[in-house]
């Protein structure tokens, strides 16, 4: 990924946590220590989530080893008469 992905990638992540920063912010101003909690739970685990996806790379469908698998099923199942 070029530095002009992750500056883009940087501000996405900063501007899906402002609103969970706000509401999380006027939570604790009002509402109970349980209800703070679950709240910092989902919010842990929606980020937690994000980041992995992040660094999850996809897998090419034109990689070598499915190429050659693919051609060895093909292969096989034809059948010569003589």
């Amino acid at each position: 990924m070029n530095t002009f992905d992750r500056i883009w990638t940087a501000l996405a992540v900063v501007l899906m946590i402002l609103p969970f920063a706000a509401l999380g912010y006027e939570l604790v101003k009002s509402e109970s220590p349980l209800t703070i909690t679950v709240f910092a739970a989902m919010g842990a685990l929606l980020f937690g989530t994000l980041i992995l996806g992040m660094r999850v790379k996809p897998k090419s469908s034109g990689d070598a080893q499915d190429t050659e698998a693919e051609s060895v099923n093909t292969h096989s199942s034809v059948e010569t008469h003589r």
